[in-house]
This record gives structure tokens, C-alpha cells and sequence, in this order.
């Protein structure tokens, strides 16, 4: 009876799981591009301290109708670790990295990431990431690749939230740079 409970117990634990994470999906959008992105949450630590930490997979794939490049079309994925650091728990830091895929162009980028929550009533986030891959981390035609974005979040419900940002996408190829994305952008996250 109690093997039988203390099994189920876990099962019901390991279940509910998913459900405790932090999950997303969002869009965002401009007047020439459309993102849409996913965040799956591997898990969750806090360590003797009090520093917490995550681990997650994102995807995303973003149609740029403004781009000066071979193709108009980027998809991503990625992993991304984020934690906190001492007493700054307002600070989340994150080290990730991603494959970014266009035509005849594949990246692996390194990067690194800040989100700082504001100390005010209502919950708002400012964050930064950059990404850069050189040359050894580019395959078929492309020789470089950077990006970087900036933005603020607001929670409107504890499962949703808007948000709006900039972002530069350059992927470099053999024959010359390209800017693949250049712009201001306003989305809205879902959270389960």
C-alpha cells in the first residue's frame, strides 16, 4: 500500500511538473516582419544560498519581409541557462546557445543575456541579449553571424504579458555582409 502511494505520489509530481514551469509561447510583430517563438523550461534549482536557476530550449522563426539578404526566412533554436547572482535576485543573467538556419546559411552563435525586474508595483522587465558566431561556427555560405535585442516587459495577467523591443540580425555571407533584420517590434507572451 505504501510503495503503491509513494508511486503515485511521484508519477502525479512528475505530471504536474510541465504545469509548474515556466512555458511560453509568443508572436510579435512590425510593419514589414512577423516572429513567432516557444520557451519549454528543463528545470528549476535553488541552490543552498538562495541563487536560483533555469534551464530552457527555445525555438523561434522570424519572416522578415525587409531583409537584405539571400532569404527571407530565419528559424532558431537554442539552449539558454539563467541564474541569479548572490543578493541581486532582480538580475537574471543567462550563457546560451542556439543553431540559426536561413538559406544556404547555418550558424551556431554563443551569447549572453540580462533581465533586470524593476522595483516597482506593477511588474515590469528591461532585458538585453547579444549572440555572435565567427567564422569556425558558420557552415554552407555564410562566413559570420551577430544579433542583438533589447526590450521591456509588462505582465497585464500573471499568464500573459506585452512587450516591445528592438533587434539587429546580421548574418554575413562569403560574398558580403547582409543585414537580415533591423527594427522596432511590439508582441504579446503567453505563459503555462
Amino acid at each position: 500500500m505504501r510503495k503503491t502511494f509513494t508511486t503515485t505520489a511521484a508519477i502525479a509530481i512528475m505530471a504536474a511538473m510541465p504545469l509548474m514551469a515556466q512555458n511560453s509561447a509568443e508572436i510579435n510583430i512590425n510593419a514589414n516582419d512577423i516572429e513567432v517563438a516557444g520557451k519549454y523550461e528543463l528545470g528549476y534549482r535553488f541552490d543552498y544560498d538562495g541563487r536560483s536557476s533555469r534551464n530552457y530550449v527555445h525555438a523561434s522563426y522570424l519572416y522578415s519581409g525587409d531583409s537584405h539578404t539571400k532569404g527571407d526566412s530565419l528559424g532558431e533554436i537554442g539552449y539558454l541557462a539563467t541564474g541569479t547572482l548572490g543578493d541581486l535576485t532582480r538580475l537574471r543573467f543567462g550563457i546560451g546557445v542556439k543553431m540559426a538556419l536561413s538559406d544556404s546559411y547555418v550558424a551556431l552563435p554563443l551569447g549572453v543575456g540580462v533581465t533586470y525586474r524593476v522595483p516597482v508595483e506593477w511588474p515590469v522587465k528591461i532585458g538585453a541579449e547579444i549572440y555572435a558566431a565567427p567564422n569556425p561556427l558558420v557552415f554552407s555560405d555564410g562566413k559570420s553571424y551577430s544579433a542583438y535585442r533589447i526590450g521591456v516587459e509588462s505582465n497585464v495577467i500573471p499568464n500573459a504579458s506585452v512587450y516591445a523591443g528592438y533587434r539587429n540580425i546580421d548574418l554575413k555571407y562569403e560574398d558580403n555582409r547582409k543585414n537580415f533584420n533591423d527594427g522596432w517590434y511590439a508582441g504579446i507572451r503567453f505563459y503555462f
